[in-house]
């Protein structure tokens, strides 16, 4: 019970262990023993907050350590660097500042530790390194988020304001079915999360059947706050439910009387509408006491947080959230927190050069004033009309701050697929002689080919709307509005409707899809389309859609056509069409679609989530490995082809681009919002000569990504990115220089800031919004004109009037001139097809006339996960970065940062690891105190006197010259496994060895590795390595160490024999030794080392090197070569001339093991398995580490020549089967 108790505390085995304890307490499992019960109870008590908390002694001991470090480097300025001599290496990286519109989370760290971790490995390079960092403030977020709160207080109460509970929402089960229980439904709803500081009494639920009066029908007792908090604030309740569609809303009401808001009204649900059992009829009925079976109408919609909400859980008090209704006063608050947070994660920031953006900096505004002004006189910039967020009430665009509803939603991009009507319904025989086109909107215009029908929804209205050229568009009357605002219909805002029609009444008919392998095809009913969303018209291509597969298929179902009145020959004759081959699961696959629904077992539509997991799978891995298999593209990668294919089909005229608002969004004056196409300025991204000069420079031999992948995503992005909109109407940032109405927008005001880092500290080191000026210069924000930048960064002339002395504007031109251009910029791969793509076009434009300043080097990962899932505040998993730091120190973090991985695959931050490393670390201080101090002995010995000694050296160098190798290209999981855990478990085997042979280890060594490992792992813990510096009482600071130099080249035969004597042999004899101590433990071994085969094995040996010689020897198992004609081939000729060699006849039985043994060990091992000799004196080396051979198997060893074996059977046979590089037993 013990054991049990243990392992549950160990893994948090809640759900099992405390069901056990249920059934305990209620006898279920009869009488077992107390103590199994008390332990079982116990973990119950501690899983549901009764465990006392483990002891954090070794976390605030490496925090306090921490702490300290911090306050050293601050005394000694480490990461302050000024510009040093013409010709002195340096290195400048830099990391997209974050947004300002909360604190810096575990998200943020994940990308930020690549930065991190190269500016400390160049540094221990000898450079001089600039790190600096800067807060984004720019755009609409802030404001919104400013404006929002403001209207929560005015709408609910100042300052403690009193909120509505949430929607209520039916409780569905796997099949999003609601389950019916004695005529009553489970309801979920949200507890208001504000209350006016007065106490919950009760909620009333309320109901309304069909079109009635809602009317009270149950009331649940408030629960406690503690009870509240416990069920993540969410309130469960039965509700009665009559026949017909059921509406229910909640009301709250508090300790004094009073209510608070009325909460929002759910989606309908319906027992009428349930589904129907194989025999046609409705599972509403059941038997008594068992569960009915009701539908929801609409989809579901969760409830909306409130900015009062997010600020909460942001640690903002309610006495403290007032001010946050200025957008200002989140200028002031959260970017000294990303500073504080920063600090004490050890980013080695020069902080002098931290500022935030926006007006608010005048400094940065006169630099950006600046750049837009370059950016025009460039021709890079233009005005027209570009898509945006409209209100019709308000007749202007509309920002976030103006949204009642879908604050941060843009316009999103779809292509209208014009499918031709072939065959017209009576309803439409008005239109036959005129071409009418349904509209499909899609965001993969590059899988048309593979057409085999057309969706819609059979209870949808559509509109049949005059289009250009005497035509007729049928689509949503929603999507006809979006066009009208594009000047694709007509008259602006007022599409002119013909006439109305149905989904139903269009089932079936005959159309034409452009591009289709098909010439015709049917339109058939999908019953999950929105008319909401898009033209309510969807293209089907169930080879590539996992959604559109599962559909058609259940029309191959006659059951499934004759309940919606399809006709077989609608349907049947149409043949998957093979359209993309994308690599899944290792093999190409012409049909993703299908093969996914296949493997996860999609049955039918209804597996939803099923067909999510498949539908992720084939888009991700489509647009991202797929290549066109058919088509005008064939042969193409998608995501190439993805964009050219809409350009042509738009081109043929089969198509046209339109766009839609990605979510609803509502103005304050009530109105949905379309997307419109208004004036706006815009930056000319694309551009052949523009875009010419970035694709050189990418291929330029000073152009660096680090992997193939990240360059090939820039080199899409640069293909990819068109004109690009770069003014806003409202939200924070700088105004257009010659058109101030207009505002830059945040994304075009981050574009080559990374300059301005250069010189900053001389303009704002006291203060990050510049008002207060620098420490160092006395410069105010209007002496910063356009040929005071031009003279610091473009090595314009010296300014006339500037009111800068001249030698401060030439040591200004000096910084820049030394850290630029930019070696490194690390990012999220979010941000390659925007930011860093626009970051080269900007750099190229400013400095046309000298390329050598443009970016150097991107550095580019996936997203971050957090022990395996989506970081999310609802699943437990989502981390500030001071949460993170807190729960296990900086370096422990920064520990399982590294080893989240640096592909452009999403990286996972396992908090074990975390936690591993905060075991770890104290114990590594610890015995480094004891080397140092001298309560563990050390020997004076030379460094070289034995083989152990030798061999240790020899790995400090390997592991030195590896990780200088690994840092440098940025593969830091791998650096990380081999600067510390290879690194230590090299020193860890020398001590054990040392400890099983009686002797100390040696001083120097020792010395060496302690030094190496507290400067080879620096880049990663620095504070661990910090403190560990000094303890040894080194000068200065380990961050101004540098990389040590191998005492010798790595000598590989040195190595070999290591991994023999410490790995290999070992290993193997313990192996052995399980298996004879079942008859009872041995007491001592005899190891026999043979020092070289039989004559005979060494004749099967030359032959099996001569064929591996001529590629005519599979290295392969017998298993693996049953999937090979040509390697089973190659084996039968091998064995066939062995056997027919003379020499080898007397031995034929024992040819075929043997050969197959060392083919075998060589697949495993390498060909040289295959020598007849090790390099090495095996019987020397086993000689003198006997006594480690000792110690690990426990008993007396003997090392004796298999040519000179004891007496006795077990003893010949022993001695027999040893051979060189692998003895016998």
């Amino acid at each position: 019970s013990s054991d049990l108790l243990r392992a549950a505390r160990a893994v948090a085995w809640r759900g099992t262990v405390q069901g056990l304890a249920r059934s305990l307490a209620r006898g279920t499992l009869g009488r077992p023993p107390p103590a199994l019960t008390r332990a079982l109870l116990g973990v119950r008590a501690m899983a549901s907050g009764g465990a006392k908390p483990q002891s954090t002694a070794r976390r605030d001991a490496l925090q306090a350590m921490e702490l300290e470090v911090q306050k050293k480097w601050d005394a000694q300025k480490i990461f302050e660097a000024d510009a040093g001599e013409p010709g002195e290496e340096k290195f400048m990286v830099t990391f997209p500042y974050p947004y300002m519109n909360g604190l810096l989370h575990l998200g943020h760290s994940y990308s930020l530790t690549k930065a991190v971790f190269a500016a400390q490995f160049h540094r221990l390079l000898g450079k001089k390194v600039l790190f600096p960092f800067g807060f984004h403030c720019t755009g609409m977020p802030i404001q919104a988020a400013a404006n929002k709160l403001r209207r929560e207080y005015e709408v609910y109460g100042k300052p403690y304001p009193v909120f509505p509970p949430g929607k209520p929402q039916p409780v569905a089960n796997k099949d999003d079915q609601i389950q019916i229980t004695d005529d009553k439904v489970e309801l979920v709803f949200k507890a208001p999360s504000s209350t006016g500081r007065k106490a919950l009494k009760e909620f009333k639920v309320l109901a309304r059947v069909d079109q009635g009066d809602f009317k009270e029908v149950a009331m649940v007792p408030a629960p406690s706050a503690e009870e509240l908090k416990e069920a993540g604030y969410k309130v469960k309740c039965m509700a009665p439910v009559g026949s017909g569609s059921s509406v229910f809303k909640v009301r709250a009401i508090l300790a004094d009387g009073s209510e608070c808001p009325e909460g929002k009204e759910s989606e309908e649900i319906s027992i009428d509408a349930a589904p129907k059992d194989p025999k046609g009829k409705e599972k509403k009925g059941g038997a008594p006491g068992k569960p009915k079976v009701a539908k929801k109408i609409l989809a579901k919609t969760g409830d909306a947080a409130f900015q009062w909400e997010i600020m909460k859980a942001m640690g903002i008090s309610d006495d403290d959230m007032v001010p946050f209704t200025d957008p200002l006063h989140w200028l002031e608050y959260f970017p000294p927190l990303g500073m504080r947070d920063l600090k004490r994660f050890g980013t080695p920031v020069d902080f002098r050069r931290s500022f935030i953006t926006t007006s608010i900096n005048p400094f940065y505004d006169a630099f950006i004033r600046w750049q837009f002004r370059k950016l025009k006189a460039g021709e890079k910039i233009g005005f027209g009309k570009r898509p945006t967020i409209f209100s019709e009430i308000d007749g202007q665009a509309c920002m976030d701050h103006d949204r009642a509803e879908g604050e941060g939603v843009g316009p999103q991009e779809y292509t209208a697929i014009k499918i031709e009507l072939v065959e017209f319904p009576s309803c439409m025989a008005n239109l036959k002689d005129k071409k009418v086109f349904l509209l499909a909107a899609t965001l993969r215009a590059e899988t048309m080919p593979g057409q085999t029908n057309c969706w819609i929804l059979p209870e949808g209205k559509y509109g049949c709307f005059k289009a250009p050229e005497d035509a007729v568009y049928v689509c949503s009357h929603r999507a006809a509005r979006n066009m009208s605002f594009q000047d694709i219909l007509t008259p602006w805002g007022k599409p002119e409707l013909i006439q109305e029609v149905t989904g139903q009444e269009l089932m079936g008919c005959k159309v034409k899809c452009p591009t289709a392998a098909y010439d015709t095809v049917h339109l058939l009913p999908l019953l999950t389309i929105k008319m909401d969303k898009g033209t309510g018209i969807v293209t089907s291509v169930p080879s590539d859609s996992p959604d559109d597969y599962a559909a058609f298929m259940d029309l191959m179902k006659p059951g499934k056509r004759d309940h919606f009145g399809i006709k077989a020959e609608w349907v049947e004759p149409f043949k998957l069409v093979p359209i993309i081959d994308i690599e899944i699961d290792g093999e190409i696959r012409t049909m993703a679609a299908q093969y996914m629904c296949e493997k996860l077992g999609v049955q039918s539509q209804k597996d939803k989530e099923k067909l999510q997991e498949a539908h992720d799978v084939c888009y991700k891995l489509g647009f991202d490995k797929g290549t066109m298999s058919y088509g005008p593209f064939k042969g193409t990668p998608v995501k190439k082809a993805k964009f050219a294919f809409r350009d042509q089909m738009v081109g043929d005229k089969q198509a046209f681009v339109y766009s839609e608002p990605e979510k609803k969004v509502v103005s304050r004056s009530g109105d949905e919002c379309v997307v419109a196409a208004i004036d706006q300025w815009y930056l000319k991204y694309g551009e052949d000569s523009w875009k010419g000069a970035i694709v050189d420079h990418m291929q330029g031999k000073d152009f660096r990504t680090y992997n193939s992948r990240i360059k090939e995503s820039f080199e899409d992005a640069v293909s990819w990115l068109k004109e690009w909109a770069c003014s806003r109407s409202f939200g924070l940032g700088t105004q257009v220089p010659w058109d101030e109405k207009f505002v830059i927008e945040s994304l075009s005001d981050s574009t080559i800031y990374m300059a301005y880092y250069t010189v900053c500290h001389f303009l704002q080191d006291k203060a990050l919004n510049g008002k207060e000026g620098s420490s160092i210069s006395s410069i105010k924000p209007e002496d910063m004109t356009d040929e005071v930048w031009d003279f610091i960064y473009l090595n314009g002339p010296m300014p006339k009037s500037a009111g800068i002395p001249k030698e401060l504007l030439e040591k200004m031109r000096k910084e820049f001139r030394f850290w630029y251009p930019m070696d490194l910029r690390v990012s999220g791969k979010d941000l390659i097809y925007n930011h860093l793509t626009m970051s080269l076009y900007n750099h190229a434009c400013v400095w046309e006339k000298e390329p050598d300043m443009w970016p150097r080097g991107f550095f580019c990962n996936g997203l971050a996960m957090v022990n395996g899932e989506k970081m999310s505040k609802s699943k437990g998993n989502f981390f500030t970065l001071a949460d993170i730091i807190d729960k296990y120190s900086a370096d422990c973090v920064r520990v399982a940062a590294a080893n989240c991985g640096d592909t452009m695959e999403d990286g996972n931050f396992e908090e074990a690891v975390a936690g591993k490393a905060l075991l770890a670390m104290p114990v590594f201080l610890d015995s480094m105190k004891s080397i140092l101090s001298g309560s563990e002995p050390l020997s004076d010995d030379p460094e070289d006197g034995t083989f152990l000694d030798r061999w240790f050296a020899n790995e400090l160098n390997r592991l030195v010259t590896e990780s200088k190798s690994l840092y440098e290209t940025m593969y830091y999981r791998e650096a990380l496994r081999t600067s510390y855990f290879e690194f230590s478990a090299a020193f860890d085997q020398y001590r054990d060895v040392c400890k099983a042979g009686k002797r100390k280890i040696n001083r120097k060594l020792a010395m060496r590795y302690l030094e190496w490992q507290m400067i080879i792992f620096s880049p990663i813990a620095p504070h661990f390595c910090e403190h560990g510096w000094g303890l040894m009482n080194k000068p200065g600071s380990v961050l101004a160490a540098r990389w040590p130099e191998p005492t010798a080249p790595t000598d590989a035969l040195t190595s070999t024999q290591g991994v023999y004597m410490f790995d290999k042999v070992p290993h193997d004899f313990i192996k052995l030794l399980e298996k004879a101590s079942k008859n009872g433990k041995p007491s001592s071994a005899t190891v026999y080392v043979a020092l070289q085969f039989p004559e005979w094995k060494v004749k099967v040996l030359d032959i099996l090197r001569a064929k591996n010689a001529k590629k005519a020897l599979p290295l392969m198992t017998m298993e693996e070569m049953k999937d090979s004609e040509e390697a089973k081939a190659q084996w039968k000729e091998c064995m066939q001339d062995l056997m027919q060699d003379a020499s080898l006849k007397p031995f034929g039985k024992q040819l075929g093991p043997f050969a197959a043994f060392k083919r075998d060990e060589a697949a495993a091992l390498g060909v040289g398995c295959l020598d007849a000799t090790v390099p090495f004196d095996e019987l020397a080396l086993l000689r003198e580490s006997v006594e480690y051979l000792k110690d690990k198997l426990g008993m007396d060893v003997d090392i004796v020549l298999a040519e000179q074996p004891k007496e006795g059977k077990e003893h010949q046979e022993a001695a027999s089967q040893a051979q060189p590089g692998k003895p016998a037993v």
